[in-house]
């Protein structure tokens, strides 16, 4: 009890945030929007680096790739045709 006593008298003298950054030697940074330009650039850069690794090790070639998506695309096409007519079908078949 007599410890946090002591310690809640003590927390007015406590250093501020930019105190202890000084004390450490670091400066603080100032916060605006010239920031973000730098961030949105090297996140590009990793898009492309990635992209292009995604390139090299991919374990078929593009064509193959190509090929694959648009099965699946048709695939996935049927798919929904045959869905939306199943509803159209069972909402015309319900009383009215």
């Amino acid at each position: 009890m007599e410890f946090s006593k002591e310690f809640t008298r003590n927390l007015p003298n406590l250093p501020s945030a930019e105190e202890l950054i000084r004390a450490l030697g670091f400066q603080a940074r100032r916060q605006n929007g010239s920031d973000i330009v730098p961030s949105v650039a090297l996140f590009g850069a990793g898009l492309l680096v990635g992209a292009g690794l995604a390139l090299l090790f991919a374990p078929i070639t593009g064509r193959e790739l190509r090929e694959e998506l648009s099965e699946r695309a048709a695939d996935l096409r049927d798919r929904a045709t045959g869905a939306v007519e199943n509803a159209a079908s069972e909402y015309d078949s319900r009383p009215a």
